[in-house]
């Protein structure tokens, strides 16, 4: 074997290995992909998570969670910052027990500044975002005009946030229709106390006054007016002292709306002169 065959099979060697070489380059290289999630609230939406989970799952990707902080430099003594890692801890810790139960993989970041700019610099990163997930409180527009990959919100109902509500509103309620109906009561009895002892004084007044009120009562002229003035005063603190015993007693008159009479017109007999209604009309048969 002579030089120049040594030195072929060392240049095929070398060859062979750059074949072998490029060719396990891609399966090496390989990055893996990614459905970047992004928030700008401490907590994020579970709704979020359950949609980028399931989804993670089906596709074999893993997800890249990230909490955006727009205002890292609130004027508080970073009383805002601690709070929103907090709730990103908390979060984060419900996010992987979420996938691990699917077994996905989940990393969190903590980032600050404007979400579109974050976005645009995490899809260019090492990373292979292949889409990005918005949660609420983020404007479509913002992301996807800086975002190389689609972007997408997820739209959900929230059936526990209203429930709760439910149970919020519900209990508010029972709470507040026992201090209603006390203080109600309370005023009702106070009226009726202070009517009634107006309505007793007044009796009391003219019973006692016998002939002052038949001296001055019957002189007639501006006389008169005094019978009348007295009469209007007993019906008025005599009306709210009933008024208020009875609802005191929780008896309440009924409120059913009076309807207005309406004006009856008279029909205008048809003539000739009555244009006939000719209109197209679409009738639907079920």
């Amino acid at each position: 074997m002579g030089p120049k065959d040594i030195k072929n099979r060392a240049g095929q060697s070398i060859v062979n290995d750059a074949i072998t070489n490029t060719g396990s380059s891609p399966s090496r290289q390989e990055k893996t992909s990614f459905i970047l999630v992004v928030t700008r609230n401490g907590h994020m939406a579970e709704a979020v998570m359950n949609y980028a989970v399931n989804v993670a799952d089906h596709l074999k990707y893993r997800i890249l969670a990230v909490h955006i902080d727009t205002l890292p430099f609130f004027g508080d003594g970073g009383k805002r910052s601690n709070l929103f890692t907090a709730a990103m801890e908390e979060s984060a810790l419900l996010f992987r027990e979420k996938a691990r139960a699917r077994d996905v993989v989940v990393e969190h970041l903590g980032e600050s500044g404007k979400v579109g700019k974050v976005v645009q610099r995490l899809c260019h990163s090492e990373k292979r975002i292949e889409f990005v997930v918005i949660d609420q409180g983020i404007r479509m527009g913002e992301v996807a005009a800086q975002s190389p990959v689609p972007v997408f919100s997820v739209i959900y109902t929230q059936a526990r946030t209203i429930h709760t509500n439910k149970a919020r509103s519900h209990k508010t309620l029972e709470k507040g229709e026992p201090s209603m109906s006390t203080t109600s009561r309370k005023r009702h009895v106070k009226n009726c106390f202070v009517f009634g002892a107006l309505t007793a004084g007044l009796y009391a007044a003219v019973f006692t006054n016998q002939n002052f009120v038949m001296t001055y009562f019957t002189k007639g002229g501006v006389y008169a007016l005094l019978p009348v003035a007295v009469v209007f005063a007993v019906s008025y603190l005599h009306g709210n002292f009933t008024s208020a015993f009875w609802s005191a007693l929780g008896i309440e008159g009924s409120k059913a709306t009076v309807r207005k009479s309406t004006d009856v017109r008279p029909t205008v007999p048809a003539s000739d002169t009555v244009r006939k209604d000719d209109r197209p009309r679409a009738q639907i048969s079920v």
